[in-house]
């Protein structure tokens, strides 16, 4: 988790394979006393955890179940778990002497289940008599991408997403400043398991590319010395200004992702770029092939256009 969400994703992910309510879910992620991680990148959170998160979330709802089979001598198949409570296929099934058990081992708590239906808490209890701590074991690994020959394995992917971006801006003609006043996106992220993260992940993704595409720099002298190695003179995009972004999901069904879902990280910055140099060039009949547009350089190309027409 590096701040784009991906702890709420396995979350629901969770909760979704296991038929709790999303509040039951606590994740502990970047924790070595877990396990090791490469950690966030390359787009890979959503469709890779997240198909390990599926995968594990599976076997424990397996180990859950089949103790609750032991237990009731039914068959597995015919019990489920759906918001919270145990689901019995079979009509006529007591679990009152689970539900004594439970409320005699909790005195004085102040949540004790009530009611006419067997919850996951007290179905939870009975697999941990049985099997000690459940601990449910999920892991993700691709086919085979690429062929065989040198560099074949480089940006290869079992899934893909797919943006198309539109942006509109005005170029002021004697500062040669841009001004970015709207954009739109849409991105294909398979099934959005979390749409607000989704629309956050593609107005982030537009802002930082926004940023590449009008201010961010590194500057060397002759030496190879970085010259502007600070915020103060590496500019980078403000909320200022970036306009706002119309974020439009585009939901297909990825068969490699969990519940179908793939990436909406680095993909959706993909076309911001070559969007607002587009724009630029639509508007001012200059095309600029350098990068940042400063104003500087805008005013420069279209000076040299001016001086390439006249002549």
């Amino acid at each position: 988790e590096i701040g784009q969400g991906s702890d709420t994703t396995w979350a629901m992910i969770t909760a979704e394979v296991l038929g709790i309510p999303l509040d039951l879910v606590r994740v502990f992620s970047g924790d070595t006393d877990y396990s090791v991680d490469l950690g966030a990148y390359s787009s890979r959170q959503t469709l890779m955890t997240g198909a390990a998160v599926r995968i594990a979330a599976e076997d424990v709802k397996r180990q859950v179940l089949q103790s609750l089979s032991n237990e009731f001598r039914v068959e597995m198949e015919m019990l489920g778990i759906q918001d919270g409570y145990i689901v019995f296929k079979n009509p006529g099934i007591d679990f009152s002497h689970i539900r004594r058990r439970y409320l005699a081992e909790h005195r004085g708590w102040t949540d004790n289940p009530e009611g006419e239906r067997l919850t996951f808490r007290e179905a939870a209890r009975i697999a941990f008599l049985s099997r000690g701590t459940i601990v449910g074991r999920g892991k993700y690994r691709p086919a085979v991408l690429g062929g065989k020959h040198k560099g074949a394995a480089v940006g290869t992917s079992p899934a893909y997403g797919c943006s198309a971006q539109i942006t509109e801006v005005r170029v002021d003609l004697e500062t040669g400043q841009i001004f970015v006043e709207k954009m739109t996106d849409a991105h294909d992220c398979g099934l959005a398991i979390n749409k607000t993260s989704v629309e956050g992940q593609m107005q982030g993704s537009l802002h930082m590319g926004l940023g590449e595409t009008l201010m961010e720099e590194v500057k060397f002298d002759a030496k190879g010395k970085i010259l502007n190695a600070n915020l103060g003179e590496y500019k980078i995009a403000t909320a200022l200004d970036t306009p706002n972004v119309n974020a439009i999901i585009v939901e297909s069904r990825e068969p490699y992702g969990p519940f179908g879902a793939k990436e909406v990280g680095e993909g959706a910055i993909m076309p911001t770029i070559p969007a607002i140099l587009n724009a630029v060039y639509d508007a001012t009949g200059v095309r600029i092939r350098e990068l940042p547009l400063t104003p500087e350089r805008v005013l420069k190309a279209l000076q040299a256009a001016k001086q390439d027409k006249q002549s």
